[in-house]
């Protein structure tokens, strides 16, 4: 079982992300509930960042789904990482700022595997996204948000799914396009 996995968006939305969807305040709360649900601790491993000398003992990420066969990314919830488990979630940020080093050793260390190994699984999901970002555009599904589980209103998944339609994406409704 792989404890920790890289995550690459697609190309085409990058950029679509709830802290560019939401207000600061309606970010705030969402992350500080995550934060909450976890006692401030990763949810993968277990680490603050506090102890890994970061400012922060975690931070707020996406979870998403992929249908690739009808192009949408599902919105799933959010969960709570310390920071070198988020640096791996952004792997190719972290090869964009100089980090992919490190990120690979964490994501080595909490996988258990060899230098091997964790190059075959990068090639894999590197292939996946190549794959991802071409051909027709990706719809987004954001009504997590406005589910039970989420801490925000229905009023501001509205509000976050209108400011991507206004970006250009097209967003998943009860099982419609808008």
């Amino acid at each position: 079982m792989i404890k920790l996995k890289i995550e690459l968006v697609p190309s085409t939305l990058w950029g679509m992300n709830l802290r560019s969807l939401l207000t600061r305040g309606e970010w705030d709360k969402l992350r500080r509930w995550s934060y909450g649900k976890a006692d401030n601790r990763c949810e993968i491993c277990n680490a603050s960042g506090l102890e890994q000398n970061r400012r922060h003992a975690v931070e707020c990420h996406e979870r998403w789904e992929y249908d690739d066969i009808n192009r949408i990314q599902k919105l799933v919830g959010v969960i709570s990482l310390c920071p070198r488990c988020h640096q791996v979630k952004h792997f190719g940020r972290a090869l964009s700022v100089g980090a992919g080093r490190y990120a690979i050793q964490h994501l080595r260390d909490i996988n258990d595997w060899s230098v091997e190994k964790a190059q075959q699984y990068v090639e894999v999901e590197f292939r996946l996204h190549t794959l991802r970002s071409v051909g027709p555009a990706w719809r987004l599904d954001l009504r997590w948000l406005a589910g039970g589980e989420s801490p925000l209103s229905v009023e501001t998944a509205g509000r976050a799914s209108g400011k991507a339609v206004s970006a250009g994406v097209s967003i998943v409704f009860d099982d419609e396009e808008e």
